[in-house]
């Protein structure tokens, strides 16, 4: 790793303080007008790879694929997305915003939806993984703008510090429980979040959100990378790809293959896991 890194971007402590109050916040022109077309149109290109024997209509598509489309772990089947992974710019937000001296990576993702794709139930993200209290943030990287028309995000104010909420599983469940209905939650509603490209949304683990459905013409095209604090451990044996694959046992420090450091940067981007040229369909991807 590069000795004594120093934050390509610096988020105020005032924002910091946001994210903490609210667990979520949108940090604008992060990434520059040549990124967003290059990296867009690279992740374009390996979803409809990763898609291209998918020929059902939206209609034929479970409620959840009707969501969107979903592609995991980009980094590892295609080079030119790497740099977008363990780009340094939105690593070292992440560290900011986690308080983290040291960050790995979880999971890279594209979420795009469909034209007519449905609204994404209210959940949230941590709860679906072995991984208990683990400081982790989500960075929301949108290809073209954003608006209610469109797909946009809606993030509950607060809610990453009310405990208790009933796991909503939004992968395996035709009807998931309405989380927004949940007495803990005092009758909190979602802030829908408009974004240009360039910027990005950043949201805890926790923090309860939903997205609105897609009534535009265009694909919502979305690139998710997800941080975590290094020296983290799981939590319990619950099934977790990216733990399983590493061999991670319980109670044991969250690293190994898969799981690479992204800040501070290193000298070398890494080779992918030696298993991720199976990684070819939608189907790898549950």
């Amino acid at each position: 790793m590069k000795s004594q890194a120093t934050y390509p971007t610096t988020v105020n402590e005032e924002d910091i303080q946001r994210y903490r109050d609210q667990g979520f916040l949108l940090t604008r022109d992060v990434l520059t007008a040549s990124e967003i077309k290059q990296f867009g149109t690279e992740v374009d290109r390996e979803v409809a790879l990763r898609t291209a024997d998918d020929q059902r209509t939206l209609e034929q598509k479970t409620t959840y694929e009707q969501s969107f489309v979903q592609c995991m772990r980009l980094w590892e089947t295609a080079t030119a997305i790497k740099p977008l992974t363990f780009h340094q710019g939105l690593a070292g937000i992440a560290a900011q915003l986690l308080g983290a001296e040291k960050v790995r990576l979880w999971q890279d993702q594209a979420l795009y939806k469909e034209p007519g794709g449905k609204d994404t139930e209210a959940h949230q993200d941590q709860t679906f993984w072995p991984i208990g209290d683990t400081p982790l943030v989500s960075a929301w990287i949108p290809f073209q703008k954003i608006d209610d028309t469109n797909g946009a995000m809606a993030y509950v104010p607060g809610s990453h510090k009310v405990g208790g909420l009933k796991i909503v599983d939004i992968t395996r469940s035709t009807t998931p429980y309405p989380i927004l209905e949940d007495k803990a939650l005092a009758g909190a509603k979602p802030e829908f979040v408009m974004v240009d490209p360039g910027s990005v949304v950043w949201h805890s683990g926790f923090t309860v959100h939903r997205a609105a459905a897609n009534i535009s013409a265009q694909t919502r095209r979305v690139f998710t990378i997800v941080y975590y604090a290094d020296g983290s451990t799981r939590t319990s044996d619950r099934p977790a790809f990216p733990l399983d694959r590493a061999g991670v046992g319980v109670n044991e420090p969250m690293r190994g293959e898969g799981l690479p450091i992204l800040w501070p940067p290193l000298d070398a981007l890494p080779n992918p896991p030696t298993d991720s040229g199976q990684m070819t369909g939608p189907q790898y991807d549950r």
